[in-house]
């Protein structure tokens, strides 16, 4: 028997951690196509282990079945465990004999003791220590096989079959977790980075790599505001660069505090910040780029006392390709500092937009 439940522990392994790649990225989603595929697989694992079972006598089997269920139940909630548990009832009543109703039974008892010990216990599994996992899984696997005192003989059938399944299936949950804990671990750590890869650290605003992803996004009404801090290089000579530091970090939160839900700004490089806005039109983008503007320049930064103003060149998406966008926003920021900084321009060849200055 040890043998076989040594094999069931090896094809538990293999499954979890095939289903692991089910978890695509962080934090883990709730629902989605991948959240059923996952608990499909649970049900299909817990059938694959169902054929490799040891043969107590005729009609009683013993196997790690229990594990993908007390699992299920206790990392998603009971709904999601009776999904797994189902077709392993169904399947063991095809099989029939005594021990049939038993499993069914245990299978029924773990679900609801799963349910009780989640609902004591409310944390995510994944994010609680080994301690309370083991605990809450030993605690729900108890009812696995305590049915077989129920049968003739149960006594000797108990005392021969219950500790090597149970420690077998704690051991089978303790190596499903590491695996999950391994996969998560690294779709953590990759969302982190992909975080920092893609945003600014001084000003927590998006970073040039970031503006040049969305580029390729855009589509006709969108727009590109090009922003730069006036005669930022003598605001830094005067008080230090970390003062310099400060007042671009509040100039990218004004930025963004002017924003609606999709549009989205960008440290574009040194004093200079770009933004992205989302089906702007051509009758609302000179409003909300000065709208910009004058975020910066209405009250004084905290981090010099003074009024720091910008200068603003916008356009306009069009049927050109993105990155024209982009040179004609620039243009149109290089003649707002021309003209005296402190002002927006938006480009006369913004699909069609008369020239634009406004003050």
């Amino acid at each position: 028997m040890l043998t076989t439940l040594f094999l069931n522990l090896c094809i538990l392994t293999a499954c979890a951690f095939t289903l692991s790649f089910t978890y695509r990225r962080w934090p883990v989603q709730g629902r989605g196509p991948w959240f059923w595929v996952r608990y499909a697989g649970m049900a299909a694992s817990g059938l694959l282990l169902m054929q490799f079972p040891a043969t107590v006598v005729p009609g009683v089997f013993a196997d790690l079945r229990a594990v993908p269920v007390v699992f299920t139940v206790l990392h998603s909630g009971p709904v999601a465990g009776m999904v797994v548990a189902f077709p392993l009832m169904l399947y063991r009543l095809h099989l029939g004999g005594a021990g049939a109703p038993i499993m069914v039974l245990s299978t029924i008892s773990m679900l609801l003791l799963g349910s009780v010990v989640r609902r004591l216990d409310p944390l995510p599994g994944f994010e609680v220590s080994w301690r309370r996992r083991v605990t809450r899984s030993l605690l729900t696997l108890l009812p696995n096989g305590l049915g077989l005192l129920l049968l003739p003989q149960g006594q000797a059938l108990f005392a021969q079959t219950y500790a090597p399944v149970l420690l077998l299936s704690l051991a089978g949950y303790v190596v499903v977790m590491m695996i999950i804990d391994s996969r998560l671990t690294t779709l953590r750590l990759l969302s982190t980075l992909e975080g920092q890869a893609l945003l600014d650290a001084l000003t927590d605003v998006a970073n040039r790599r970031q503006f040049e992803r969305d580029l390729l996004t855009l589509q006709a009404m969108d727009a590109v505001v090009m922003v730069d801090i006036d005669h930022f290089k003598a605001l830094n000579d005067t008080h230090g660069h970390a003062v310099g530091d400060a007042a671009l970090r509040e100039v990218a939160q004004r930025l963004s505090g002017e924003l609606r839900g999709g549009d989205r700004a960008y440290r574009y490089g040194g004093e200079e910040f770009a933004v992205i806005l989302l089906d702007v039109g051509a009758s609302h983008l000179p409003a909300v780029a000065e709208r910009l503007r004058a975020a910066v320049e209405r009250d004084p930064l905290l981090s010099v006392w003074s009024h720091v103003t910008v200068s603003v060149g916008a356009a306009l998406m069009g049927k050109e390709p993105p990155l024209d966008v982009v040179v004609q926003a620039d243009r149109a920021l290089y003649q707002a500092k021309a003209a005296g900084r402190n002002r927006t321009v938006i480009s006369a060849g913004s699909s069609h937009l008369a020239p634009a200055s406004l003050n």
